[in-house]
C-alpha cells in the first residue's frame, strides 16, 4: 500500500521536527527537507521557515541501526570491564585505520608512568597502551574546532569521504549551531541538518541554457584520461536530439594520435559537423564556419597540469577567440592535493565550471566538493558512465548531499534526459 506523505512547516528545523514526532512517533522516515518562504506575494518577500516531508513508519519495529548510531553507541558505552575496554580499542583502531599512514603515526608516544603495571595482565597493557597511541593519532588530526563525544563520528565520515578537515569541520560546526543538541543526537535528525547545510554551500550552473538566439561555444579543458572527448560528445548529442539544437564540433587535439578520429566517429553517428584546427588562425575560421549554429564543443588536448607549453597554446587560442563557456573536467577519483594542483595550473584559462566524470569509479566524494568550496566556481555536469549520451547529468545541491552522505548509489542518478 502506497504510503502517506505528510508535510511539516515551522520557523526552523527543531521545530518542524518536533511536529513530526508529535504526530508520526520517533520511527517516521524523513524524505526531504527544504527551505521555502512562507507568506508575502506570490511567495516573495515572506519570512523563511523549513519545510520537512517525511512519511509514517513502515513497521512499528525497531530499524536496524545505522554505521553512525552504532559508532555512537560504542563511544557512549562506558569502559568498565575488560570487555568494554577492547571495544572501545577496536572502535579507535576502526578510525585510526581508515587514516593513510600519517607522520603522527609514525611520532614516538610519550612513554607511560610505570604505575604497578606489573600487576595488569600483559594482553590488557598492551591494548591500552595502543588505546592511548591510537588516541594521541586522533587528536592530532582533530580540528581547533572540538565537537562533543557524540558527533565525532560525524565528522569522520566527512573527512573519510576526502574532505579537508577544515571544511568538514566548518560544516560541522554550522550543523550544530543553533539546534538544539539533544535532537542533533539523534544520527537522522543530524544526518538532515547536514545534508541541509552541504546542499546551501553547493554553487551550480544548472545545466548550460536551452537554444536561444545567441550562438554559444563551450570548450572542455583538463588533464588527460579525464574523458574530456567523451563527454563532450555527450553534450553534443544531448543537444542536437534533445532540443534539436544546430550544433557543431571543433577539435583542438592534434597531439593524440587518431584523437581527431575518434571525436569524427561520433559526430558521424550524430549527424554533427566538425572541423580540426592546428592553431589559432584555423580556430578562427572554424567559428566562423559555424556562425550559424547553436551550440559550438570545442574538445583540446589533455595537458599535463606541468606542461606550462601546452597550456599556453591553447591560452592564445582561447585569446583569439575567447569561449562563453570553460568547463575544466576533472576524475572523481583524484585525490584533493592533486585536484587542487590541476585546478590552479588550469586558473589561466579561466574556466567557468567544474564538470566531474568517472562518478561511478569511485566510492569517495569529498574531494570534489572541497574543490568546489575551494575555488568558488559552480559544478555543471557529473558523468557517471562511458555510454554517450546517457551517462551525464546536471550536477545539483541535493545528488552532492548523497555523495557525500554515502546514501545508496548515489552515483547513478538522473539520466541525461534530465540535463
Amino acid at each position: 500500500m502506497e504510503r502517506k506523505l505528510h508535510t511539516f512547516t515551522a520557523g526552523t528545523f527543531d521545530d518542524a521536527y518536533r511536529q513530526m514526532v508529535r504526530q508520526l512517533g520517533e520511527d517516521a522516515i524523513v524524505l526531504n527537507t527544504s527551505e521555502v518562504r512562507e507568506g508575502g506575494l506570490f511567495g516573495l518577500l515572506g519570512r523563511k521557515a523549513v519545510q520537512l516531508t517525511a512519511s509514517p513508519p513502515t513497521r512499528p519495529i525497531a530499524r536496524p541501526k545505522s554505521l553512525a548510531e552504532k559508532k555512537y553507541t560504542a563511544h557512549q558505552t562506558a569502559a568498565g570491564s575488560d570487555e568494554t575496554m577492547r571495544e572501545t580499542v577496536a572502535f579507535f583502531r576502526q578510525l585510526a585505520q581508515q587514516r593513510a599512514a600519517s607522520a603522527a603515526i609514525r611520532q614516538e608516544p610519550a612513554p607511560v608512568p610505570p604505575h604497578n603495571t606489573e600487576k595488569a595482565p600483559l594482553d590488557l597493557r598492551r591494548e591500552v597502551e595502543e588505546m592511548r597511541r591510537l588516541l594521541q593519532v586522533l587528536v592530532a588530526e582533530t580540528p581547533c574546532t572540538a565537537f562533543p563525544a557524540d558527533f565525532i563520528p560525524h565528522y569522520r565520515r566527512l573527512v573519510d569521504s576526502g574532505m579537508g578537515r577544515t571544511l568538514a569541520a566548518s560544516l560541522m560546526d554550522a550543523t550544530m549551531g543553533d539546534t538544539d543538541r539533544s535532537l542533533l543526537r539523534n544520527p537522522r535528525v543530524f544526518t538532515e541538518r547536514l545534508r541541509m547545510e552541504i546542499q546551501k554551500r553547493v554553487l551550480v550552473t544548472h545545466g548550460l541554457p536551452r537554444a536561444g538566439t545567441a550562438r554559444r561555444v563551450v570548450a572542455l579543458i583538463g588533464p588527460t584520461g579525464v574523458g574530456k572527448t567523451t563527454n563532450l560528445a555527450k553534450l553534443a548529442a544531448l543537444f542536437a536530439i534533445r532540443d534539436r539544437a544546430r550544433v557543431a564540433i571543433i577539435t583542438l587535439d592534434t597531439y593524440r594520435v587518431a584523437a581527431p578520429e575518434q571525436l569524427r566517429v561520433y559526430a558521424t553517428i550524430a549527424g554533427l559537423p566538425m572541423r580540426i584546427a592546428n592553431d589559432a588562425g584555423e580556430y578562427r575560421l572554424a567559428l566562423e564556419a559555424f556562425a550559424d549554429y547553436d551550440f559550438v564543443f570545442v574538445d583540446t588536448a589533455g595537458s599535463s597540469p606541468f606542461n606550462e607549453e601546452q597550456i599556453r597554446e591553447l591560452k592564445s587560442e582561447f585569446d583569439a577567440a575567447p569561449p562563453d563557456d570553460v568547463m575544466l573536467v576533472l576524475s572523481a577519483g583524484t585525490c584533493a592535493d592533486d585536484l587542487r594542483a590541476i585546478a590552479a595550473r588550469f586558473n589561466c584559462l579561466r574556466p567557468s565550471s567544474l564538470l566531474f566524470s568517472k562518478l561511478d569509479e569511485t566510492g569517495r566524494y569529498g574531494a570534489l566538493f572541497d574543490l568546489a568550496a575551494g575555488t568558488g566556481l559552480p559544478l555543471s555536469y557529473f558523468s557517471t558512465g562511458q555510454n554517450v549520451p546517457d551517462d551525464i547529468e546536471i550536477a545539483v545541491p541535493s545528488k552532492v548531499a548523497r555523495l557525500l552522505l554515502e546514501e545508496g548509489d548515489a552515483c547513478r542518478g538522473s539520466s541525461a534526459q534530465s540535463a
